[in-house]
């Protein structure tokens, strides 16, 4: 919308902003990824594919829209639209150079940074990826960074097969020396992840825990030690997890998440109560001998030798079809309290 519009604030626009806010967060984490690991020469002569014409082409076409909108009394809606729609056309894109990822993400690093999204852009800096808060605190990254590290190799080793025990004793060992540095009272709480971490997996080790164990160990880690550090670690298939902060959009996930879980786990207690209750009942009514089933109830007059109603309580003789919908019920009763009598002869 432009500018000198109006806006309202709901649920439904805080929602959208924070969406929008994690879908460039979860970009620029994974352009950043690719710049650090890319080797600028081979980055320089890499031949372009398919993949990352089309990727350049979808590129100068946001520029051109993003022109147009600015045109248009700065229409800020449209332009977060254009970079949405680019970001999801690049993450849609399979194989594309390191050279397209870094093109794009200096471009949408641009974009961000003129509309004063990023209090510490600097639109002198045409290299820069990225707004503030990509990293995880300073103080974190001499222990967070060599812990993620050895969580990676402990999780190949769990994954391969046949466990190493001892490598991975050795892991644990050398990791510690990594990470020696100075312990400040900022940088605590990271140490102190690390080192139990550390002491952990050389337990699991030593005791030749099972692949199972030093995965869940992992995940604990992640899950629980981490998260409660406001740091996330985003595995990757065949690639080293991504060290990441938390964001809104991860919290809200994780919660939505386990707001699903709980309802799950409510709807299955409600069905197994249900079904406690079901065979309780059925139970009971087995105790019941069919010679007796049907001369409790007043709806009838007179029974036959089975105890099968053959006159109603209007003295009227039992319909033929609803004498057949009787006996059915009988032979039911009679199976389930035979059976019943078996239990209780053998108990």
């Amino acid at each position: 919308m432009p500018w000198q519009d109006g806006i309202e604030v709901t649920d439904d626009l805080m929602k959208a902003v924070v969406g929008w806010e994690g879908k460039l967060n979860n970009f620029f984490l994974k352009s950043l990824d690719v710049w650090k690991h890319s080797n600028p020469e081979a980055t320089a002569t890499q031949e372009l594919s398919i993949a990352d014409q089309q990727l350049l082409s979808a590129l100068d076409k946001a520029k051109a829209d993003v022109d147009t909108a600015l045109c248009d009394s700065f229409n800020t809606s449209a332009v977060m639209r254009i970079l949405s729609d680019l970001v999801t056309e690049s993450n849609s894109a399979e194989a594309i150079s390191d050279q397209t990822v870094i093109l794009l993400a200096r471009w949408v690093t641009r974009i961000v940074a003129i509309f004063g999204l990023d209090p510490e852009g600097d639109l002198s800096n045409v290299d820069h990826i990225g707004w503030s808060g990509l990293d995880i605190p300073a103080p974190a990254q001499p222990y967070i960074y060599p812990a993620s590290q050895l969580r990676d190799k402990v999780r190949i080793l769990a994954c391969s097969g046949s466990v190493d025990h001892t490598a991975i004793v050795n892991l644990a060992d050398e990791i510690t020396i990594a990470a020696s540095t100075p312990v400040d009272e900022s940088s605590k709480p990271y140490d102190q992840v690390l080192q139990q971490f550390r002491t952990d997996v050389k337990t699991l080790a030593a005791q030749q825990a099972p692949a199972k164990d030093l995965l869940a160990l992992c995940d604990q880690f992640r899950d629980v030690h981490l998260w409660n550090l406001d740091i996330y670690l985003e595995d990757r298939n065949n690639q080293s997890a991504l060290v990441r902060p938390l964001d809104k959009l991860l919290i809200q996930a994780r919660a939505e998440r386990e707001l699903a879980g709980t309802v799950r786990a409510k709807a299955k207690l409600e069905q197994e109560t249900r079904e406690a209750e079901r065979e309780k009942e059925l139970r009971e009514r087995a105790k019941v001998d069919p010679l007796l089933m049907f001369r409790t109830s007043d709806e009838y007059l007179k029974w036959d030798e089975d105890g099968i109603p053959i006159v109603d309580a209007a003295g009227n003789v039992v319909p033929k079809s609803r004498r057949k919908k009787l006996v059915k019920e009988w032979e039911k009763q009679k199976k389930r309290h035979e059976e019943w009598l078996v239990t209780q002869q053998a108990g």
